[in-house]
């Protein structure tokens, strides 16, 4: 029955996949028929780097899934220097060249999609008085009537017709509302996107205006690239540390091999519950890190201690394994945030004095408990029925609202571990 329903599903997503492509062939023709292809040095220039950045690392991770994309910014521009047209056929371009280890249909996706976007982009462009004879403009005024002001409007509509079709085809082909995983694209594209036109300005004013033509990608788009090996050199220093940390988690599981893969399950969750319910990147991170690094002071534990503990039990004794985690990684200055839900995780739920990253741990660590791990040698609970034993022991005013939040990340993690 899975395995049909699963079959199902594989053929919805082809289905879909076949009508975007059709939509955005149809579009660009119609599109092409009326405005024609602009041809010439600046559409090779676009349709090269529609080439080359996907190749190398185009996409600038700047925080907790915050991203810049390159390309994103040369498309907008790409409205205002060629045209829709041309725009839409650099976009198609690139999504073709994205993600070489990916299946052909979604590879397929992929250009269908960019085209598409930038397509209704550029067009909304010129709808709201964007120009794409930019070496016209000279007044500031101008600038921001012609180009900055219809650009934002486009920026809008590229990213609002982006989310539509990838949600629908994750709806189509996992089952997974459109609303979350538009939420979850939004939580790293939505403010960034509509901030890409305001690189994507000065580099047409640059391109057109002040005649540097296709140099202007050099000065504007440098920065950003030296931006890119920084932020990269950052990254290699913090997998440095997580490499570390996971040490330390490794040798929990090896004591015992039941709660393997509990600490990433309990951090994943509890940064999505952080997420949901607001909080800053800074204590999304110190929780995430919390949710991992939880149970490491059963290290301090004999194996035959660790192995009879029953972490299901929440009266049960725990031999003071927090506080021995506590100090374990009371030295490393990058943990301190994370300190107070380790120590307080077992003791949270029942303590509405506890912090709120302490309770958001100690909610999710339980709720993996009753679900994934269980008791020694016991079983465990059906999700509905754990998320119901969770939700009662819950104390205080904000019960409710951690709850909504333990739905809402559930949700969210079904949603990124359906394949696409």
């Amino acid at each position: 029955m899975a395995s049909a329903r699963k079959g199902a599903r594989g053929n919805a997503g082809t289905a879909y996949i076949g009508m975007v492509t059709v939509v955005a062939l149809v579009a660009v023709s119609v599109a092409v028929r009326a405005q024609g292809v602009p041809l010439g040095p600046d559409l090779a220039v676009f349709l090269v780097l529609a080439i080359v950045l996907p190749l190398l690392q185009n996409v600038v991770d700047v925080g907790d899934r915050v991203r810049v994309d390159i390309s994103s910014i040369l498309s907008l521009a790409a409205m205002a220097i060629v045209g829709p047209v041309g725009a839409s056929l650099a976009g198609a371009v690139t999504g073709a060249f994205t993600g070489r280890h990916l299946a052909p249909r979604i590879r397929l996706f992929n250009a269908a999609t960019f085209a598409l976007y930038r397509l209704l982009g550029g067009v909304a462009f010129q709808a709201t008085g964007g120009t794409t004879a930019p070496s016209r403009l000279s007044e500031v005024s101008a600038v921001v009537l012609s180009l900055a002001l219809p650009m934002l409007v486009a920026s809008v509509v590229q990213l609002a017709v982006n989310l539509v079709l990838v949600a629908g085809v994750v709806r189509v082909s996992h089952g997974v509302p459109m609303r979350l995983q538009m939420a979850s694209m939004l939580q790293g594209t939505g403010l960034a996107y509509l901030g890409f036109s305001l690189i994507a300005i000065p580099l047409v004013v640059l391109w057109k205006p002040a005649g540097l033509g296709p140099e202007a990608v050099i000065i504007v788009l440098a920065p950003l690239l030296v931006a890119q090996w920084a932020y990269r050199q950052h990254a290699e220093e913090l997998e440095g540390q997580q490499r570390a940390l996971e040490v330390l988690v490794a040798a929990v599981e090896a004591k015992a091999p039941h709660l393997a893969g509990h600490s990433s399950r309990v951090a994943e969750l509890s940064a999505r519950m952080a997420e949901h319910l607001g909080l800053s990147p800074q204590f999304v991170a110190d929780t995430r890190m919390a949710g991992m690094l939880h149970d490491v002071g059963q290290t301090s534990l004999s194996t035959r201690v660790v192995r009879d503990l029953d972490l299901t039990d929440p009266s049960g004794g725990q031999d003071g394994y927090p506080e021995a985690g506590v100090a374990l990684l009371d030295d490393l200055t990058f943990l301190r945030g994370a300190l107070d839900p380790i120590r307080w995780h077992r003791e949270a739920l029942g303590s509405v004095q506890s912090s709120l990253p302490s309770r958001i741990v100690a909610l999710a660590d339980r709720y993996d408990l009753l679900t994934t791990v269980g008791s020694p040698g016991g079983t465990v609970q059906a999700s509905a029925l754990a998320r119901d034993l969770v939700a009662a022991e819950v104390v205080g005013a904000d019960a409710a609202v951690l709850v909504r939040a333990l739905d809402e990340a559930l949700a969210r993690v079904r949603s990124d571990q359906s394949p696409t």
